[in-house]
């Protein structure tokens, strides 16, 4: 019996769940190994942060996968990798041997060189994380008629963010306002020039404050 390990609950393996499920690999035993039983779209995110959709809209319920495809849903993160004895161990010390071993758990802000911001730095991933915290963003704003929020980063990511905070923060106060942080290199860099004036007039018209930061990017 071969044993793959599926490490992480992103998109790529959700497209292998669906593969088992419609047609088992014999003598294979399917391992699914991710610390949250959703997985989230960040697309849907910023819509989310508007008041468009729920939580439970923009979430994958991995568990109903794991089963149709017969494979062993462990809810846990992988803390080591020995690649030498091909085996996994998890954050509850629970180790599995494999025989194929998949990658796809996603990514993190390093938030290291801005820890003195402390509670308040929101990284947007992991996007759990982000969607547990910011209902603690939004009461912030509602208390506070001055509240500022800035959002670091001048990419497709950053613009709808800032955007949708923007739409959210407005409904509790005329005052509430967002500022985007853009790198050196502007808005939606790698876009055609057309869009970026296209973006930017939308942030405008929205009330966001546009400012190139050059130390980032």
């Amino acid at each position: 019996m071969k044993r793959l390990v599926l490490a992480g609950g992103g998109h790529a393996h959700l497209s292998v769940l669906a593969a088992f499920a419609n047609a088992a690999v014999a003598d294979t035993q399917l391992v699914l190994v991710t610390p949250n039983r959703y997985q989230y779209y960040s697309g849907m995110l910023p819509g989310w942060m508007a008041g468009h959709y729920r939580e439970e809209d923009c979430r994958i319920d991995l568990a109903p996968l794991a089963q149709r495809a017969g494979a062993r849903l462990v809810l846990s993160s992988v803390q080591k990798l020995d690649a030498q004895e091909r085996e996994i161990e998890t954050a509850q010390g629970e180790r599995f041997g494999y025989d194929l071993l998949s990658l796809d758990v996603g990514s993190e802000t390093d938030g290291s060189a801005l820890e003195a911001l402390s509670g308040h730095l929101l990284p947007v991933k992991p996007l759990d994380t982000f969607y547990a915290r910011w209902p603690d963003v939004a009461a912030a704003a509602r208390a506070d008629p001055d509240f500022t929020l800035a959002v670091v980063g001048g990419g497709a990511a950053g613009v709808e963010i800032a955007l949708a905070a923007q739409y959210a923060l407005s409904q509790f106060g005329p005052h509430a306002r967002v500022q985007l942080v853009a790198s050196r290199n502007g808005l939606l860099p790698g876009h055609a020039a057309s869009v970026q004036r296209r973006a930017a007039q939308c942030l405008v018209d929205a009330g966001v404050q546009v400012h190139k930061q050059r130390g980032f990017g």
